[in-house]
């Protein structure tokens, strides 16, 4: 959704600057920036993703063993059938499909929690960002910025203002600067 609006909004703004002329579209200043790139290469990026990373090891660790435990009560399950009484055999069964839906349930939370630090951490980063950025439009009076995911099919080199923005970014502290 937010891609097609973007997409929309640049063909506007390229529409508009075409349709009014060549006096009033040399007046605009436009600048391109990958703020993905920004995201990946930047020590906070980094920093974040590295985060990510930590946790993910964790909850995929206790994820694993529950995920053993309940592999091996399958095995002994299957292992003990025949020797296993009916009531014995009902109540080893339900064990295991409490341990699955334990599995399911720890799988679930680890996603959604995954997926929350992300968008937490990705939003910190992007507030660093979108701040170096306006200093950087202040400072070139720089009147339109793209964002070269967004549609941007081509762009002259001199309006990337991507490897600008990285180096502020990494200058700034945590916190502000």
């Amino acid at each position: 959704m937010r891609k097609k609006v973007m997409w929309i909004l640049a063909a506007a703004v390229a529409a508009t600057v075409m349709a009014s002329g060549p006096a009033w579209a040399e007046g605009i200043k436009v600048a391109v920036i990958d703020v993905n790139k920004v995201l990946n290469e930047s020590e906070a990026g980094k920093a974040a993703r590295k985060k990510m990373e930590g946790r993910f090891e964790e909850l995929k660790k206790k994820i694993d063993e529950v995920n053993a435990e309940a592999r091996k009560m399958k095995e002994d399950l299957d292992k003990q059938k025949i020797l296993l009484g009916k009531e014995k055999l009902m109540e080893k069964e339900e064990a295991l499909k409490a341990k699955v839906s334990e599995l399911r349930e720890l799988t679930q939370k680890a996603e959604k929690e995954m997926q929350n630090r992300q968008g937490e951490l990705t939003r910190d980063v992007l507030k660093i960002v979108e701040g170096q950025v306006d200093k950087i439009v202040e400072e070139e009076k720089i009147d339109l910025v793209l964002e070269r995911g967004a549609g941007v099919i081509h762009f002259n080199p001199s309006m990337d203002i991507t490897d600008k923005v990285l180096a502020l970014v990494n200058k700034e502290k945590p916190g502000g600067n």
